[in-house]
């Protein structure tokens, strides 16, 4: 009787995470992380993440970067648990969403809505959204920059439920 000969397991490499969503980054796709202030890092992104964050122009993460990971994947979170019907904003929410359509967002501005919201707003899970990484990225970030391109379609999703 012969031996069987069976082949070595195949040795395949996992893919690299991105640095800000933990998706498959791609190996090319590399920037600069400030670790510590004496501690550069070489950190790998995915396609997405390097076309949508805010310093996207430049070859290293800054701080709006981060807050804009945690609020791409909220909202974006959030988005579709609405379009699925697994999330039923309360009436309050939607004319709150209508209302922040239509004005410019700055950290100020979005700060003084949230801060003047009703109470069965203030306890939705849009501002949960708002209340922090939202300020922090418009602390840098214009409002116009394509960063803010999926909250901005939460907002303009929710405003149409309202009418």
């Amino acid at each position: 009787m012969k031996p069987s000969l069976s082949t070595p397991p195949r040795q395949s490499a996992a893919p690299w995470a991105c640095h800000l969503c933990r998706g498959e980054a791609l190996p090319h796709t590399a920037v600069s992380h400030l670790a510590a202030p004496d501690q550069e890092l070489k950190v790998l992104l995915c396609a997405p993440c390097d076309r949508g964050r805010p310093s996207r122009a430049t070859s290293s993460l800054s701080p709006a970067d981060f807050h804009w990971a945690a609020l791409e994947q909220e909202a974006a979170q959030l988005l579709t648990a609405f379009k699925n019907g697994h999330w039923v904003p309360y009436a309050q929410e939607l004319v709150f969403a209508e209302n922040l359509a239509w004005f410019v967002w700055t950290e100020e501005t979005l700060r003084a809505a949230v801060r003047t919201a009703d109470p069965w707003t203030a306890e939705g899970r849009l501002i949960r959204i708002l209340d922090s990484n939202a300020f922090l990225l418009l602390r840098d970030t214009p409002a116009t920059d394509p960063a803010l391109h999926t909250l901005r379609r939460l907002i303009d999703t929710l405003a149409a439920a309202a009418a």
